[in-house]
């Protein structure tokens, strides 16, 4: 699977580009089924709903995941992530988020950036997400909401509401954006939300507006999140560095795996 030449240019232009079965429901299945095995399991990379306790995402997955490992180097993903980017990447942050049903909470509209270049010390915009839908992703279960072109709009300028890195993490986030600024960008830009069957594949730039709404349905929405950054955006040293399973240090660029097979993978 390449990226094709209409596709990136729909990427550069939207600042966002959604593809349509690019993972079998087998494969999903082994996704999904290794990322309940995440969610259940205690450590310090999972993060909780604030209200119900249910587990919100886990980070760090291609860290102790052979499968979440291979995932992030198929060439169906890598190599769009290195069009996109055009060049070498590296794996910046990976996570899992989900948002049970009926349980699952709002995320507040942001740019990935903002927190990537003041917690992390990115220089520049030149790092891009590839979600990939491990559930089916409709109106009701708290899709991601784009400003379509609002990634050519200047980083937002926030104050931190907290100290410390937790509040990255949760729903009340620690760089958060004032309604005028916001309500701004939907008059310019507008607001859309791109929705696929489980299998699709979002790509996003990294200073495009976002946020997405509570989970109101009974259907689970299991996402994993990858983001890719240019080896030439390696991060600058930060004072208090966020931890190593939740910022990646380590700029080696990523290698293609010779097969685009999941299944060849080592077992967890």
């Amino acid at each position: 699977m390449k990226i094709t030449t209409g596709e990136l240019a729909q990427f550069h232009k939207d600042g966002f580009l959604l593809q349509h079965g690019i993972f079998s429901d087998e494969e999903i299945a082994i996704l999904r089924s290794e990322a309940e095995a995440e969610f259940a399991t205690a450590s310090p990379l999972r993060t909780l709903e604030e209200s119900s306790g249910v587990v919100r995402g886990v980070h760090g997955s291609q860290l102790y995941s052979a499968i979440y490992a291979r995932l992030a180097c198929l060439p169906r993903l890598l190599k769009p992530a290195r069009a996109i980017l055009r060049g070498d990447v590296y794996i910046h942050q990976y996570k899992i988020n989900a948002k049970r049903a009926f349980v699952g909470e709002q995320w507040q509209w942001h740019q990935d950036f903002l927190f990537w270049h003041k917690e992390d010390g990115m220089p520049a915009t030149r790092a891009v997400t590839c979600a990939v839908f491990l559930d089916d992703v409709h109106e009701f279960n708290g899709p991601l909401v784009f400003t379509p072109g609002g990634h050519r709009a200047a980083t937002v300028t926030a104050d931190a509401s907290s100290e410390g890195w937790e509040k990255t993490l949760t729903a009340e986030l620690k760089y958060s954006v004032a309604p005028d600024i916001i309500k701004s960008w939907v008059e310019t830009y507008g607001m859309v939300a791109p929705k696929g069957r489980k299998g699709s594949v979002l790509w996003f730039d990294s200073n495009i507006p976002h946020a997405s709404a509570p989970n109101i349905s009974p259907s689970d929405r299991l996402i994993v999140l990858i983001a890719y950054n240019h080896v030439d955006n390696a991060l600058l040293p930060v004072a208090r560095p966020r931890p190593h399973w939740l910022t990646n240090r380590d700029f080696t660029p990523l290698q293609v795996t010779e097969s685009d097979q999941l299944l060849p993978a080592m077992p967890r």
